[in-house]
């Protein structure tokens, strides 16, 4: 698919694109309770968790309702997956404490992605591991109700760690820090108590007391990190956006602190009533910000990073390297081709703002990530621009051209 973006300016009021970590969570929750997603969006990664969840045995009804197993087990010896490190690194535990054999294999992307971390942990515990790679054997059943793990690599495992010792009638984890994207533990923590259950994390320290989870029934609430390109719509072709469909932001650092970090940047950016409201400035600030608790939102700071009037530095961005892309390098790539400078120091991106209107038509390629199609679809609202491979949004938002056609902005589908 190719995408030609002519310069626009955006407008409108839209739904928040659904939270594809929310949704994943939710379906493996179906492990446990009946769960209902009304208006489900399928995107890759949530097909993912679909078909993962129906290899343990739960009962799916129209792709929306899902009905837990009288016993959990492993159904098929075969699990392939399109490109979800999410569900990958979510289903390694489980499968460990449910027991059995099966091979779990994915994308070429996904082969690349690391799982040598949560290898690592539960390797010998009763369950043994082929290598720490795709495609990857699992073989035995976890016997032990502690575990030990370091968080450096994701908070991934940490999230398949509470639903396996949700498996196992409560367990302890214990993170070597340091610990990234510890929003992402926090958000599967709130889920799972919110539904009954009784968890409690103590510094490095989770406590897992399972209880019967309650039934889930309504639509995924909206993801930040995807609604942020709206937002970035809005910001950088000079025009306002109101987005609905998100849940109050949380006090911790998250895809929500998005909303704060443009407002920091000089943007009006509001969460009132339910809705997200953005608003352009005539000039935006440059920022130095630590994303390690929030890595996903690396590519929307990075775009008005690109027209403020400053320096700004990105910092933490090691384990950007490990996304779908070397997203260090395509966001370097991306900025380029519109004609905006960055380097690369340390553990930090550098970028050197510059007018919108010093910005240039670009031709790029998407690398197959879904969010570097998005960056480079905002830089384009202001000279124009063309992006190759366009189809790989549908990995988390499969509606993201139409849902910018109808904020008012110029684009054609090929």
């Amino acid at each position: 698919m190719i995408v030609k973006v002519h310069p626009s300016k955006a407008s409108g009021v839209i739904r928040a694109p659904q939270s594809k970590s929310i949704a994943i969570r939710l379906i493996f929750l179906s492990l446990f309770t009946k769960v209902k997603l009304n208006n489900l969006l399928l995107s890759d990664d949530v097909i993912d968790a679909i078909n993962a969840v129906k290899a343990l045995g739960v009962k799916v009804e129209n792709e929306s309702t899902f009905i837990p197993p009288d016993k959990l087990e492993v159904k098929e010896k075969y699990i392939r997956l399109k490109g979800s490190g999410t569900v990958l690194r979510t289903l390694i535990p489980i499968i460990a404490a449910i027991g059995g054999e099966v091979v779990i294999d994915g994308s070429e992307s996904l082969r690349k992605r690391p799982i040598r971390r949560v290898v690592e942990a539960l390797n010998n515990f009763g369950v043994t591991f082929s290598s720490d790679s795709l495609p990857l054997k699992i073989s035995g059943k976890l016997n032990v109700n502690s575990v030990k793990i370091f968080g450096d690599e994701s908070s991934q495992y940490i999230t398949g760690l509470i639903y396996a010792f949700h498996i196992l009638n409560g367990g302890k984890i214990e993170i070597i820090p340091p610990i990234s994207s510890k929003s992402y533990i926090l958000l599967t923590i709130d889920i799972f108590n919110k539904l009954g259950s009784d968890i409690k994390i103590n510094g490095n320290e989770i406590y897992i007391n399972p209880n019967k989870l309650e039934e889930y029934n309504g639509e995924v609430p909206g993801d930040y990190g995807l609604a942020s390109f709206y937002a970035l719509t809005g910001l950088i072709s000079e025009g306002n956006i109101t987005i609905y469909g998100l849940w109050k932001p949380e006090k911790y650092f998250g895809d929500h602190s998005i909303v704060e970090i443009f407002r920091n940047m000089g943007a009006f950016s509001e969460y009132y009533n339910g809705k997200w409201i953005v608003k352009h400035s005539d000039k935006y600030l440059p920022i130095k910000i630590d994303i390690d608790d929030a890595p996903d939102l690396a590519m929307s700071i990075a775009g008005l990073s690109a027209i403020a009037d400053g320096i700004s530095e990105i910092q933490s961005i090691r384990r950007l390297r490990i996304k779908e892309s070397d997203r260090v390098n395509s966001i370097k790539n991306i900025l380029a081709s519109y004609g905006i400078e960055s380097e690369i120091k340390n553990d930090s991106l550098i970028i050197f703002g510059k007018r919108r209107d010093l910005l240039k038509y670009a031709i790029t390629d998407c690398f197959n990530d879904h969010r570097v199609a998005m960056l480079s679809s905002i830089l384009a609202l202001i000279k124009g621009g063309i992006i190759l491979n366009a189809e790989c949004v549908n990995k988390s938002n499969p509606n993201y051209w139409q849902d910018l056609i109808s904020l008012n902005i110029k684009l054609s589908i090929e």
